[in-house]
């Protein structure tokens, strides 16, 4: 089967494309004997290494019938996030074949109605990050002005986004919650919840596992990301992890990531910058626990990562993937984004591990068997079989 995998991103940026999401779903399509490329925008500048399956392609061709039709696929995976402005891609792929599923990538607040106020903070937080450090705080007012706006044409985009949904057979959310949200939406937008079905990102379980034989756990608490972001709450995780350690004299902590700024906020935090892949996952290996402190995430790699590595993980009831992932390891309910409420919940979670009710090789094993990118390939297979059952 030839398996086209598209994204509007351009290529090469450096950021290890070939170890997540679609590229690294195009490394799973190969794995199990298909033909698969990844489909993006050329870049003048790229860093990561030549000689990939990737077709790099301009806007023009992407909308265009004629050359998806010259690439004569069986089947289509489109990382597009159910954003409507992109219905010339899907329309012209669709001319190629009728086996296309959709990445969202989405935390399930797709419009204000599905959450006024969640889809506030996440919009006015991405527009933060997004801006130049002179614009920050203009681009944030702005995004709210847009909020309004959407709030006023809320009619409209209900519309345009029944017209997308309406497209596709099937979406892929990528935690419970943003599956469950999204189902709402469709069935309040008057088009099946059915099309939308939970598959997570994968991982790539080559780097991110419970080796054998295992070596021991360590009363150590690992975090992971780029600390600049508003996104990611670093005033919120510096104060979570300072009243737990103070709590826990014998845990450690460890910050992965640019942007944390110096000195450490206590002298049993080590920041270590940036490091590549497998030094997280060398980490992951050795501690207990992942503490992540973001306002919102649409899945949290790191998360699923430290659970392929035997972690338990801990962050705010906020974050659509926290309580999916407490279930790998029969954790207690997330608890509110708060430093307190937080740092409670991390105490708990150390006596589970000091009292052996942790066991990490299960937590990888089932880890393992979810997010792995042949796992996640295969279930993507299925659907495209599906599909192709329907059409007959």
């Amino acid at each position: 089967m030839k398996i086209l995998c598209f994204t509007p991103l351009p290529y090469g940026d450096g950021t290890g494309w070939w170890s997540r999401d679609l590229a690294l779903t195009v490394r799973g399509f190969r794995e199990l004997g298909h033909e698969a490329w990844l489909v993006c925008w050329p870049t003048t500048h790229p860093k990561d290494p030549t000689g990939r399956p990737v077709l790099l392609i301009t806007p023009e061709m992407a909308a265009s019938p004629n050359w998806w039709q010259s690439q004569n696929p069986d089947a289509v995976l489109l990382g597009l996030w159910t954003m409507p402005k992109y219905d010339a891609i899907r329309a012209a792929a669709l001319s190629a074949t009728p086996r296309i599923v959709e990445r969202c990538d989405s935390d399930g607040v797709r419009l204000p109605s599905s959450n006024h106020r969640v889809f506030f903070r996440n919009q006015v937080v991405a527009a933060w990050d997004r801006a130049p450090s002179s614009w920050k705080l203009l681009s944030a007012c702005a995004a709210a002005g847009k909020c309004l706006a959407y709030e006023l044409a809320a009619p409209y985009l209900q519309i345009r986004l029944r017209r997308t949904l309406r497209l596709l057979p099937f979406f892929l959310s990528e935690t419970p919650t943003a599956t469950l949200r999204l189902q709402r939406l469709a069935q309040k937008l008057g088009t099946p919840a059915e099309k939308f079905r939970h598959i997570p990102h994968p991982i790539d379980t080559q780097v991110f596992h419970r080796p054998r034989p295992a070596p021991p756990k360590r009363p150590v608490i690992v975090s992971v990301g780029r600390w600049q972001a508003l996104q990611k709450d670093w005033p919120l995780l510096q104060a979570t992890l300072r009243g737990f350690l103070d709590q826990r004299p014998e845990f450690e902590a460890v910050v992965f990531g640019p942007g944390a700024p110096y000195p450490s906020p206590h002298s049993r935090i080590t920041l270590r910058g940036s490091v590549p892949p497998d030094a997280i996952a060398r980490e992951l290996q050795t501690s207990q626990i992942l503490f992540f402190s973001s306002r919102y995430e649409s899945f949290l790699l790191a998360g699923a990562e430290a659970l392929c590595c035997g972690c338990s993980v801990v962050g705010p009831k906020e974050v659509a993937s926290a309580e999916y992932f407490s279930s790998f390891f029969g954790g207690s309910p997330p608890v509110a984004g708060n430093p307190r409420e937080l740092a409670r919940a991390l105490v708990q979670e150390a006596d589970q591990w000091h009292q052996s009710r942790r066991d990490p090789q299960a937590i990888a094993s089932r880890a393992q068997a979810s997010f792995s990118h042949l796992h996640v390939a295969g279930t993507i297979l299925s659907l495209f079989e599906e599909i192709g059952a329907a059409a007959k």
